[in-house]
């Protein structure tokens, strides 16, 4: 795909606007020359039907339990913080030291999992997973949701390292379009905890009981990847650990690497954004009870659901690039007007475009980095996960720091400049990738 001639757009924007207005008018012309690029790639050829693995359904119930995880403490956080004494600062907090955490291990799974393999280490994280949500349950203080934070964050980097490479393994010549439809279920996750949860706690039913029934429940994709890990075993060649390292280090080395590092950031800290502080903004700008809240997030995940679904059946891998642009540039725009939103219900149709124009981001960006970066595929899922988690963690931290010091809505208003900020990016991966060959960027 050419890059769109940025000049020629602003040239056709009317004088004496000012410069948001000129980047939210550049915006908008550039997602009609994607969507027209788009639309060209049909008339290529229809892709081919989906033939789902056995360890596809594992990944995704592997999904189903990380989701959930990740998203319970944001649509509990009012009752929580009112319970064990914490403020939005401090919420925010949580999620950042499961995201370091969870970085932590990602860097060790690799190693781990070159020697034996990746559905073992999954089935193993999925059960530690949902131990630590059953303690979590049991958490008398917030020092202690801290430490128990550790052990759910440590197996979640677990799922976050294996799952997508694993799928990429299964189908090495179109995983993009498997990707986003594995990584579907996330989404599918959180839409159905943050529905079931916001209503149980409206009814009035404590936060433990939820946290600890879903623990219980995520056990059983931990029964699924060791019931099939036979079969993981023959995909599996054992490496060692300095070959491992060795493909690491050639990636690190890489200068395209960097900049779908910098990508995976800000595309996971637009949706961390989101899928962390939704409940929150719901209950405190709004006014909204749980069962608002958890519609609210739900209807940000229903839109990451259906984006996903939509563009693993209908998006060729070669198009994967126009889709990341497009949905970027269209995320700036929608992202301005959430925080504007007058009435809830403005506010859930707003946050579901949103999540259509995340939607493609964490599946996309590695499954098409692949692509570009010719090293071992695995190490380049990781590496740029370890980069994912930390814009997903901090960008959540920050909103919560600005909130504690001003008001949600006004911290809303960063989210914006994420989307920016990877719009650039990937005008600046394009120019990366025609100078150099991707074996050599």
């Amino acid at each position: 795909m050419r890059v769109p001639n940025w000049r020629v757009i602003e040239v056709g924007i009317p004088s004496g606007r000012t410069p948001c207005e000129k980047v939210s008018l550049s915006s908008a012309s550039v997602i009609v020359i994607l969507l027209t690029d788009l639309a060209l790639s049909f008339q290529q050829g229809y892709p081919s039907t989906m033939r789902l693995h056995r360890l596809d359904y594992a990944s995704s119930s592997g999904f189903l339990l990380y989701s959930s995880s990740s998203v319970i403490t944001p649509i509990c956080l009012v009752h929580l913080s009112r319970e064990l004494n914490f403020n939005l600062a401090q919420g925010g907090a949580v999620e950042a030291i499961r995201c370091l955490l969870m970085v932590l291990i990602l860097l060790v799974s690799g190693f781990v999992a070159a020697r034996w393999g990746k559905v073992r280490m999954l089935g193993l994280s999925a059960f530690v997973l949902s131990t630590g949500l059953v303690l979590y349950a049991f958490a008398p203080s917030y020092a202690t949701v801290l430490i128990i934070m550790g052990a759910i964050g440590l197996s979640s980097g677990v799922l976050e390292a294996l799952i997508n490479p694993l799928i990429h393994e299964l189908h090495p010549n179109d995983s993009g379009r498997y990707l986003n439809f594995v990584n579907g279920f996330w989404s599918a996750g959180i839409v159905g905890t943050v529905l079931i949860a916001g209503e149980l706690l409206t009814r009035g039913v404590s936060w433990r009981v939820i946290v600890c029934a879903i623990g219980g429940l995520g056990s059983i994709s931990g029964i699924l990847f060791l019931v099939h890990a036979s079969h993981g075993s023959r995909l599996h060649k054992p490496v060692s650990f300095a070959d491992t390292f060795g493909h690491a280090q050639k990636i690190l080395r890489r200068r395209g690497f960097w900049v779908f590092a910098a990508a995976m950031f800000f595309g996971a800290g637009a949706e961390g954004a989101y899928t962390f502080w939704t409940a929150t903004f719901v209950q405190l700008q709004h006014g909204g009870t749980p069962r608002a809240a958890g519609l609210g997030t739900a209807c940000f995940a229903g839109g990451m659901l259906l984006g996903r679904f939509a563009f693993g059946r209908f998006v060729p891998q070669h198009r994967l690039r126009t889709l990341l642009l497009l949905s970027s540039a269209a995320g700036f725009l929608v992202s301005w007007t959430i925080p504007m939103a007058d009435s809830l219900t403005t506010l859930f149709m707003l946050l579901f475009v949103a999540g259509l124009t995340v939607a493609c981001f964490w599946p996309s960006i590695q499954g098409y980095a692949t692509d570009r970066i010719s090293h071992d595929a695995t190490m380049v899922f990781i590496l740029l996960s370890c980069m994912g988690i930390p814009g997903f963690g901090l960008t959540t931290w920050v909103l919560g720091v600005v909130a504690e010091k001003t008001t949600l809505r006004t911290s809303f208003l960063i989210i914006p400049f994420v989307f920016l900020a990877l719009v650039v990016t990937l005008v600046v991966e394009s120019g990366v990738f025609s100078r150099h060959s991707g074996a050599q960027a």
